[in-house]
């Protein structure tokens, strides 16, 4: 037995000995990365890496509190306090405590930072780094009060040293007003103007004053002092306040230097460093204000890497976004700053509230703008600070006037002219209310009335003001087909004014080179027959400043005939002259195919007023010839006369007549009257209604083989119910549905009903991009026979400037 027993100590001591050795181990591999790190930044990397490894397989205390000292001298604070997140606080050792104390502190998450300083104390009541610590976190996170007891409580311990006269110094400079701190550190500069620690700090607190020269004056004393970063830091800041300042007064010329003069900064820093990144934060809301969305937006995506920006750079990231046309993604970045807000005030910004209203504006959803709105308070008058005297609420007329071009844009035209008339009695000389109203009359297709409430408001305004009503003006020349008066007004509008963009953007759209391209198929399945199918096409040149432009013209024609296709066409060339009121329209050029002849086109369009227009045209083979006239080469001369009346932008009605003569003695003649209504509109939703009537008769020709009744009725009606939806990037997207019904009568032949119903697509890309489609199926009456067809159609528009 005694052997036995000898035996199973001499086991149990080998066992027992296993974890002794193994924590040896544990803190031999520790003292050894530890020293390692000593080394360089190389190696400080690969001793945390390796450290990091030993903790996660030991948990270790000592390797812990070593791996969190080593992220603290690597400058990753996020690290060290992820170290041990779920660790309770008195299981750190005083050394752990003073670490994370300061990691916390340097990612200024004060009350954690409070907290280990506490608990620092505790632990280490000898350590002075508890109480000189906990003094600066209160100064920081603004609780004065509990800074200066914690200050009180290190003297009493350890006596005044040149720790706590810092603390002191700290709670000083943060508590004194900065016009005291300045006079007192100008006294002390001025008795030793060599001491450069004392410049140093004048020039800190001129630059939070935004002295400039003084800073400068201090910087060519003391060069030795400052680097190049330093002057950059000048450079960014002055280039702020003038940005601020141009903003307010409006002054474009002040704001593109401080654009380019924070675009200096950007290049000089180092990407990445807070100069740079606050250069770069500081240039968004530059290149918002200058009209430049895209530099806007391209610096913000560098921004984004970095984190959340602070709300200042988020909103001229919405204001890009919305200036780029992607109102989707400008919401997202507002519902995100509105949500905040409001958790945190209760209440919305001012300037955050137009925001979001012009976001829900652009996204058609109007209705929710004037929700939006209401957070400026839609009373005309509002409590002071005192809560005992109502003053006139200064967001009063603003609510009022964006409520009105809210129900305009509405569909409510009619309202939204009430609300402004309503304004002017009380407000008869309030200039930017006649130019809202002038804004209303134009948006309804009146643009002479908007005219005159633009010349109106100009006599209460400076020049600033004038010139900007001039870009309105302009504007509504252009609508009015009176391209003289536009060029003469915009000679006076600068080009890089933000104020003037959108007008210039909009002259060079008008004016630009357009290519037009349209077709469309149709299909007789009942009787069977071949495809008919149509194609144009136009390539206009830029418009002249006054107006004129040429253009070329192709036009193809293809009819089934039972299986012996007719097919003609026509190229040729015309011009646009703007004479306003009238623009003449020429055009020559030759048939192609069966259309074996030249043709001339020569019209005019006259625009008498606001309600009223009137076009002619007179045409030697005229386009609307049947194709199968051509094939029996006969040829047609047409003349028309139009008029059309422009009740408001919802409702117009229009007739015309026409002659045709045809070469084999055939006169065709015609009248026709139209209606179209806008019924309903409210945000993406619109319903659009129309009547058509016509009569046509024919001399009796039996040669014919042209469709040609001796005479034919028509009337029909359609609606029409449409969708809009505004995507990203400029792009629109509407659809729409229509049918219509009608009554044919044809002279030997029973009446019959008439219907239609289609299908559509229009995309807009931006603003030189369009291209729509349709599809459809009708019920139609050709030569006394019902015909059921299917029917499609496209058309491209791409403007080039």
């Amino acid at each position: 037995m005694s052997r036995i027993h000898k035996i199973s100590l001499c086991t149990a001591a080998a066992f027992a000995s296993v974890p002794f050795a193994a924590a040896q181990d544990i803190q031999a591999e520790r003292e050894r990365w530890a020293l390692h790190a000593r080394s360089g930044e190389a190696q400080l990397a690969e001793s945390v890496a390796q450290l990091g490894d030993l903790y996660a397989q030991s948990g270790d205390a000592k390797v812990r509190a070593d791996l969190i000292a080593l992220l603290v001298r690597q400058e990753k604070p996020e690290a060290a306090l992820a170290v041990c997140a779920g660790c309770p606080i008195e299981s750190y050792s005083a050394d752990e405590l003073e670490n994370l104390a300061k990691a916390a502190r340097d990612i200024k998450q004060y009350p954690q930072a409070a907290a280990f300083y506490r608990s620092l104390q505790l632990a280490a009541p000898q350590n002075q780094t508890g109480y000189l610590g906990s003094a600066l976190v209160a100064v920081d996170s603004g609780d004065y009060a509990a800074a200066q007891q914690q200050i009180e409580s290190y003297l009493r311990r350890f006596g005044n040293d040149k720790g706590i006269r810092n603390a002191q110094a700290y709670l000083k400079q943060r508590t004194q007003p900065l016009t005291e701190r300045l006079a007192e550190q100008q006294r002390l500069f001025e008795a030793d103007p060599a001491n450069g620690d004392h410049a140093l700090q004048l020039y800190r607190t001129a630059a939070q004053l935004q002295l400039f020269p003084q800073q400068e004056r201090i910087m060519a004393q003391f060069p030795e002092r400052f680097g190049e970063q330093d002057r950059l830091w000048l450079q960014a800041a002055k280039a702020v306040v003038l940005l601020r300042g141009a903003r307010q007064t409006g002054d474009p010329a002040q704001i593109r230097e401080a654009y380019e003069s924070l675009g200096e900064v950007v290049g000089k820093s180092e990407a990445g460093s807070p100069l740079h990144t606050q250069a770069l934060r500081d240039r968004v809301a530059a290149a918002v204000a200058l009209g430049n969305e895209k530099q806007a937006l391209r610096d913000y995506r560098m921004l984004e890497g970095q984190g959340r920006q602070p709300d200042y750079v988020q909103d001229g990231y919405a204001k890009a976004l919305l200036m780029a046309g992607s109102p989707r993604q400008a919401r997202k970045v507002l519902h995100g700053r509105m949500n905040r807000q409001m958790a945190v005030q209760g209440k919305l910004d001012p300037e955050l509230v137009e925001m979001l209203a012009e976001t829900d504006a652009d996204l058609m959803e109007f209705s929710a703008a004037q929700e939006k709105i209401k957070h400026w308070n839609p009373k005309k008058y509002t409590p002071d600070f005192t809560h005992t005297v109502e003053v006139e609420n200064p967001y009063y007329d603003t609510q009022y006037f964006w409520n009105t071009r809210l129900e305009a844009w509405n569909g409510n035209v009619k309202g939204a002219h009430k609300l402004m008339q309503d304004w002017l009695g009380e407000h008869p000389a309030d200039p930017w209310a006649m130019v809202l109203d002038g804004e209303l009359s134009q948006i309804d297709g009146h643009e002479d009335r908007a005219l005159a409430r633009f010349d109106a408001a100009r006599e209460y305004l400076g020049e600033p003001g004038q010139k900007w009503i001039d870009g309105k003006a302009a504007a509504a020349h252009m609508s009015a087909g009176n391209w003289r008066a536009a060029a003469r007004l915009s000679a006076g509008l600068g080009r890089d004014d933000v104020g003037h963009k959108g007008f210039w953007q909009l002259y060079d759209e008008e004016r630009a080179a357009r290519l037009e391209i349209g077709g469309m198929a149709m299909k007789a399945t009942s009787p069977a027959d071949g495809t008919e199918w149509a194609q144009t096409a136009k390539l206009y040149s830029p418009r002249s400043s006054s107006g004129h432009r040429a253009y070329i013209a192709q036009q193809h024609n293809d009819v089934p005939n039972h299986g012996r296709p007719l097919r003609a066409g026509r190229v040729g060339a015309g011009a646009e002259i703007n004479l306003y009121p009238v623009v003449v329209h020429a055009e020559a050029g030759h048939g192609t195919q069966l259309n074996g002849k030249a043709y001339a086109v020569l019209g005019a369009d006259w625009r008498v007023n606001d309600f009223v227009g009137f076009t002619a045209r007179a045409a030697s083979n005229s386009v609307n010839t049947p194709v199968k006239a051509l094939w029996q080469e006969v040829y047609a001369d047409e003349y028309t006369l139009g008029a059309e009346y422009t009740h408001s932008a919802a409702t117009r009605a229009g007739m015309g007549a026409g002659v045709m003569k045809f070469d084999d003695g055939n006169t065709r003649q015609t009248v026709h009257a139209w209606l179209s209504h806008d019924i309903f509109q409210h945000n993406r939703w619109k319903l659009g209604s129309s009547l058509w009537a016509d009569y046509s008769r024919n001399k009796d020709i039996p040669s014919a083989f042209y469709y040609n009744p001796e005479n034919s009725k028509t009337v029909s009606g359609e609606l029409a119910l449409s969708y809009t939806l505004p995507l990203d990037n400029g792009i629109r997207f509407t659809q729409t549905a229509a049918g219509s019904a009608g009554r044919y009568r044809q002279a030997g032949h029973p009446a019959e009903n008439t219907w239609q119903i289609k299908y559509g697509h229009d995309w807009r890309f931006g603003r030189r991009a369009a291209l729509g489609y349709e599809f459809g199926r009708r019920r139609a009456m050709y030569d006394g026979s019902l015909e059921y067809q299917n029917f499609g159609g496209a058309k491209l528009s791409v403007k080039f400037y």
